[in-house]
C-alpha cells in the first residue's frame, strides 16, 4: 500500500513541476502588425445585401465589418502568425 501512495505523490509532484514550468516559460509577445489598423472613414448606417459582413463586438454592442479585400488580407496575415 505504501508504494501506491509513493506513486501518487510522485505523480502529483510531476504534475506540479509541469504546471510551474509552463507558467514560468517565456513566450514571445506578438509583434505590432499595421495590417490590423485602418483609417476610420465614418460609420455606415446602411447595410448592403451584396457585401458579406463580419459581426464584431464593441463597447456599444455589435457592429458589422464588411469583408472587403482589406479584411481578407488582414485575416491572411493573422493566420500566418
Amino acid at each position: 500500500m505504501k508504494t501506491a501512495r509513493d506513486w501518487g505523490i510522485a505523480a502529483y509532484l510531476a504534475l506540479l513541476i509541469e504546471r510551474v514550468s509552463q507558467a514560468v516559460q517565456l513566450r514571445p509577445r506578438p509583434a505590432f502588425n499595421p495590417a490590423q489598423l485602418r483609417r476610420f472613414e465614418g460609420i455606415r448606417r446602411e447595410l448592403s445585401l451584396e457585401v458579406v459582413y463580419y459581426p464584431a463586438q464593441s463597447l456599444g454592442g455589435y457592429v458589422f465589418i464588411p469583408k472587403d479585400t482589406y479584411f481578407q488580407q488582414a485575416e491572411e496575415v493573422l493566420e500566418q502568425l
